[in-house]
């Protein structure tokens, strides 16, 4: 099976090695991509950056594909026209956004488009201090939408019933439709299995709050 093309979208501002060190962790294939985001009009500082980032990265990877797109991040619409565009045309591809580096309005506007059209990926931002590393699916950014049967599954689960028959017994639902729902449920990571019994993840806690 095809390896999924990986894009990362970065948004860069004065300073190169948070971009660089975000594509060291993941690791970077000749046939990925490298989408950098600068605020339009391009400050001098940042053009710099780019060309020092597009320069290291041109001397690691042979025929790596590195573009860029400008948006003008003061025209909070309109830049969330162009972004949406930009990535779905881009549709297909495993995405990892970036965000440790440019314009607090631009990283915002970079989060909501690619909420918007629903893309598979993962968003990163490094601490200014270098210290740690924030990371999450993209999935994240969207509404937490569960019907009755799985908030009474995950509430079951946080009342101590961590198993499926314990849930069946809980619930009152059949075994196949308690081990689809916990099936699902673990998938979009709002339960995790270890051994024999199910613990809610910080997902999972956070959609059994909000009911």
């Amino acid at each position: 099976m095809a390896n999924i093309l990986m894009i990362f979208v970065i948004t860069l501002g004065f300073d190169e090695k948070f971009a660089l060190r975000a594509i060291v962790r993941r690791g970077l294939r000749v046939d990925d991509e490298v989408l950098v985001i600068l605020p339009k009009p391009v400050d001098e500082r940042a053009e710099r950056t780019f060309m020092h980032f597009n320069e290291i990265l041109s001397r690691m990877f042979h025929n790596l594909r590195i573009s860029h797109f400008e948006v003008d991040a003061r025209s909070f619409l309109d830049s969330l026209v162009e972004l949406v565009n930009v990535f779905k045309e881009r549709r297909g591809g495993k995405f990892v956004f970036c965000l440790s580096g440019g314009f607090r309005a631009l990283i915002l506007e970079v989060l909501l488009a690619a909420s918007f059209l629903g893309l598979d990926g993962d968003v990163e931002v490094e601490f200014e201090d270098s210290s740690s590393v924030v990371s999450f699916p993209l999935k994240w950014c969207r509404p937490i939408v569960l019907d009755d049967v799985e908030k009474k599954i995950l509430a079951g689960v946080r009342d101590g019933f961590d198993t499926v028959s314990g849930l069946v017994k809980a619930t009152g639902l059949s075994k196949v439709t308690v081990w689809r729902k916990v099936k699902f449920l673990e998938s979009m990571g709002f339960l995790e299995r270890r051994g024999r019994v199910y613990v809610l993840t910080g997902l999972g806690l956070i959609a059994v709050s909000i009911g």
